[in-house]
């Protein structure tokens, strides 16, 4: 058996926590199910990474929002599109940018919860030297949009786990790495938790999971009691 089928692998759908539009969601290794979570609180995400890696086991924990954004030295390409954002709007755009500006509280928020839970925890933000280590947790963005989302924010985090693992054992989008002096917003995040990180990681893009379609239907899931919550965010 391959290590990565029993990698933990979460994935958030960034969004208004008081309008209740963040979820998110996890793969149960080998079931072929995932757990979903609507919007009961960021505590129960942070929570559960913590009691996966106090269990010695790796975590992949993935955010859908754009975390890390080009600086070109040309002044008039500064807020243009990556790469990777193609043929989706920019990460500028309304919906890309209203989603990073909120992510940009709750990933900190997140990461400084687990570090305190688990100190001395190595942290990755791209895929090879995690899958070398195959230890700690490593960081990426989800990237779903167009066809990929579902119809609930939770369905969003499944498309993200389901594009990770169906990229699986070499995951990223390649492109990802022609952003023109990417600034990563997720090793700041990091860094701002605690974490050891090289400063040279600022100055890289992180892994970036693209999804292409919508989640197939659930095997089994664990959801929250909450009542169904309107799915009014959108990245286009």
């Amino acid at each position: 058996m391959d290590w990565t089928d029993q990698l933990q692998i979460f994935c958030a759908d960034i969004g208004s926590i008081p309008g209740g539009s963040f979820a998110w969601a996890r793969r149960i290794p080998g079931s072929g199910a995932e757990e979903l979570h609507r919007a009961e609180s960021i505590e129960s995400l942070a929570a559960s990474v913590v009691e996966v890696l106090r269990n010695g086991e790796p975590v992949a924990l993935g955010f859908e929002a754009p975390l890390f954004v080009p600086v070109p030295e040309d002044s008039d390409r500064l807020g243009k599109a990556r790469p990777c954002d193609a043929p989706s709007p920019a990460w500028s755009s309304r919906p890309g940018a209203s989603a990073l500006t909120t992510a940009m509280a709750q990933i900190p928020w997140t990461l400084r919860f687990i570090r305190e839970q688990v100190p001395g925890l190595p942290v990755h933000v791209g895929w090879p030297p995690f899958a070398e280590q195959q230890n700690g947790l490593l960081l990426w963005e989800a990237f779903v949009s167009g066809v990929a989302k579902g119809e609930t924010d939770e369905e969003d985090a499944r498309s993200g786990i389901q594009a990770f693992c169906e990229q699986l054992p070499d995951p990223g989008d390649p492109s990802a790495a022609e952003t023109e002096r990417p600034f990563s917003l997720l090793t700041a995040a990091a860094l701002w938790a605690g974490f050891d990180l090289p400063i040279e990681e600022l100055r890289h893009p992180c892994l970036l999971i693209r999804a292409t379609r919508p989640p197939e239907p659930a095997i089994t899931s664990r959801r929250s009691s909450l009542p169904e919550q309107e799915h009014n965010k959108e990245r286009a």
